[in-house]
């Protein structure tokens, strides 16, 4: 079986795993970048186009009739990938993709994320603004009571845009801009001055969790569990991997209720009591989940057995428990 990877956020490690361990699977990987780490370990590689070059959908499935691809494991431009599902089957191949184009559309959406889960007494308090005047209402609101607020665009990954609203100098953000540390007046300034020039922004401003960080690293075959594992960053350099954890049972309910398929990542952030809060579902695998193989969790290989339809799954009640502290390497 001929198994394709597209462009993905460190794959490195995972797609080793899988060839050390799965060697039945003809693996095949492509990247934008020619000279991406994947390329030494990936059996098969090739190049991807540069981005806004092609009309990606139509040549991922054009490539895959060409080089006859059986499963496509789409990353890359997954929520268009999602929508072509028909026409791949229609071809023969099999499309893995997290979840259908809504369900994306839904996740990749964080300010529509929220509403989605509103009730849920462990999202965050998140407040979606449109304007520089909602922006400072919001404000006001989540920081009643002594808790500071934060802001970041409702779409985007890494952190992109991410400010927290608690500097006490107007230029605290120019001499240490890495802090992302920002006032409130600032921020709103800035907001009413794009405004005026017809600029258009969707953001969220939240509680600003100051706890430690965790990423629940899952496989699931359509909505049903396999894998899950809790990795909670100690700091920098550690990070402390559990396969029973409090968090499990909220994230695997989630996955559940949006069936989602392949490899994914819900993540938590511990509010100013210890509470846990759910920041966002991520619907492609975390940069640290080839950490869980390290330590005996079968990520990679659910993985791709999800893929060949060989899939077991892996009970921390059965399995036994795996408690473990890793350090975190440079992310490849």
């Amino acid at each position: 079986m001929k198994v394709w990877f597209n462009q993905s956020f460190s794959l490195r490690n995972i797609v080793a795993r899988i060839v050390s361990e799965r060697p039945g699977v003809q693996l095949a990987v492509s990247a934008i970048d020619p000279e991406s780490p994947v390329c030494d370990v990936a059996p098969e590689f090739w190049q991807e186009p540069a981005r806004g070059t092609v009309d990606y959908p139509e040549w991922l499935l054009a490539t895959a009739i060409e080089r006859r691809v059986d499963a496509l494991v789409a990353q890359r431009g997954r929520m268009d990938v999602a929508a072509m599902a028909d026409r791949f089957a229609a071809e023969g191949i099999a499309l893995h993709v997290a979840a259908d184009a809504v369900t994306l559309r839904l996740l990749d959406d964080k300010a529509a994320f929220s509403v989605a889960l509103a009730g849920d007494p462990m999202l965050c308090p998140t407040i979606p603004v449109t304007s520089a005047l909602a922006f400072e209402a919001a404000v006001d609101a989540l920081t009643q009571g002594g808790a500071s607020a934060c802001v970041k665009p409702s779409t985007g990954i890494y952190g992109a845009g991410y400010w927290t609203l608690d500097a006490v100098a107007a230029l605290q953000h120019l001499a240490d801009p890495d802090a992302r540390r920002i006032t409130p007046e600032v921020y709103a300034a800035a907001l009413r001055e794009g405004e005026a020039r017809g600029e258009d922004f969707s953001l969220l401003v939240m509680e600003h969790l100051p706890g430690l960080e965790a990423s629940v690293d899952v496989v699931a075959d359509r909505g049903d569990v396999l894998v899950a594992a809790v990795r909670t960053k100690l700091d920098a350099n550690r990070q402390r991997i559990e396969t029973r954890h409090p968090l499990i049972a909220h994230a695997t309910g989630l996955v559940a209720r949006y069936a989602l398929h392949g490899a994914v990542n819900v993540q938590y952030r511990q509010d100013r009591g210890g509470a846990w809060r759910i920041l966002e579902i991520n619907t492609r695998a975390a940069g640290g989940a080839s950490y869980c193989d390290a330590v005996g969790i079968p990520f990679s290989t659910t993985w791709i057995d999800v893929v060949t339809g060989t899939a077991r799954r892996f009970d921390a009640d059965v399995d036994a428990e795996i408690v473990a502290v890793v350090r975190a390497e440079r992310r490849r």
